[in-house]
């Protein structure tokens, strides 16, 4: 065999090697990619939020869903699957707020929006319902967490309805602090107020992500390689 076949022959055995080295690599990067995705990003605080308020059945009132920017951190806490047996009105957002209740309402923290609030006014039933979905994205150790308050105010005063044990004071019904665990730091003050948190898909911890990386990538190198 001369030396143009034999250079011939060599360049069909790079040609079959490359396409199955390259999916290879691939494969590689990409399973290492989703390792390396923190924790916070993938998975959010979900709360599922019920509120009894039938000892106030046809009282007027204003629900007020505040989100404070405590400094470097910036989230996103969604308001979603709302339900009442009483009569939403109007809505005067503040900040960078999207959506109107019963639909999806969206609250976002930045530099520049350090005070973020739904209000809507509400004539009261015997309860209402929400799910509450927070980023958690924690403060850096300069700063203090993001944090979410939800109030129930006299619409004439702005003051809050009745009483809690708020330690700030403030007799918030709830508050979420956006921490940077995957629970949050969750207060509440009130009898009235049940919050129930909502399981979020599993996120394997690293020892468990390596070994799952390992033989996925030596699955399908042996596949690969087989071609």
């Amino acid at each position: 065999m001369n030396a143009k076949c034999l250079r011939t022959l060599d360049t069909v055995k790079k040609c079959r090697t490359l396409p199955w080295l390259e999916s290879f690599v691939f494969v590689v990067l990409l399973n290492l990619t989703i390792l390396l995705i923190p924790v916070s990003l993938r998975a959010d605080s979900m709360y599922s939020i019920t509120v009894s308020t039938s000892g106030l059945t046809g009282t007027s009132a204003q629900l007020a869903f505040d989100l404070l920017n405590g400094g470097s951190a910036s989230n996103t806490v969604t308001i979603s699957d709302f339900s009442t047996n009483g009569t939403l009105g109007a809505v005067f957002p503040t900040g960078e707020v999207t959506g109107t209740l019963p639909g999806t309402v969206t609250l976002m923290d930045s530099p520049s929006s350090f005070f973020n609030e739904y209000l809507t006014d509400l004539t009261l039933g015997t309860a209402f319902s929400f799910v509450l979905d927070a980023t958690t994205n924690g403060p850096d150790p300069s700063s203090l967490p993001d944090a979410l308050s939800v109030f129930l105010l006299d619409p004439s005063t702005g003051l809050p309805l009745f009483p809690t044990s708020d330690p700030s004071f403030s007799d918030s019904l709830f508050a979420l602090n956006i921490d940077g665990t995957s629970a949050g730091n969750l207060g509440v003050y009130t009898s009235t107020v049940s919050a129930t948190a909502i399981a979020g898909t599993p996120v394997p911890e690293p020892p468990t992500g390596i070994l799952l990386f390992s033989g996925l990538t030596l699955l399908i190198w042996g596949f690969l390689r087989g071609r």
